[in-house]
């Protein structure tokens, strides 16, 4: 089993803060890898979103729904160059997973 703060490492993320919370990886947050294919291009691209709880959500036990949904934010890889959108190249993503140890 592997921990969010080591998956972020072994994928090298950029620097990232979230709003309304004071740490970068709070209980119960969610990783979510997205696989996306250009219109235009036909290329496939990855996308990496972390989805995560408010202090005061946590500390207020908020249940999460459609008028009260989880914060979000899109995660970059330091070897993963990305457009406008935040998308990474999907073949380039898949390199370096083949490279990274032990994730």
């Amino acid at each position: 089993m592997i921990n969010v703060a080591s998956l972020f490492s072994a994928l090298k993320i950029k620097s990232y803060t979230l709003p309304k919370q004071f740490k970068t990886t709070p209980i119960g947050g969610k990783i979510m890898f997205q696989k996306w294919r250009d219109n235009h291009s036909g290329e496939a691209l990855m996308k990496i979103e972390y989805f995560y709880q408010s202090t005061d959500q946590i500390r207020n036990l908020t249940q999460l729904n459609r008028n009260n949904p989880p914060y979000k934010v899109t995660l970059a890889m330091e070897n993963c160059p990305t457009n406008t959108m935040v998308f990474c190249s999907f073949s380039t993503f898949k390199q370096i997973i083949g490279n990274t140890n032990n994730v």
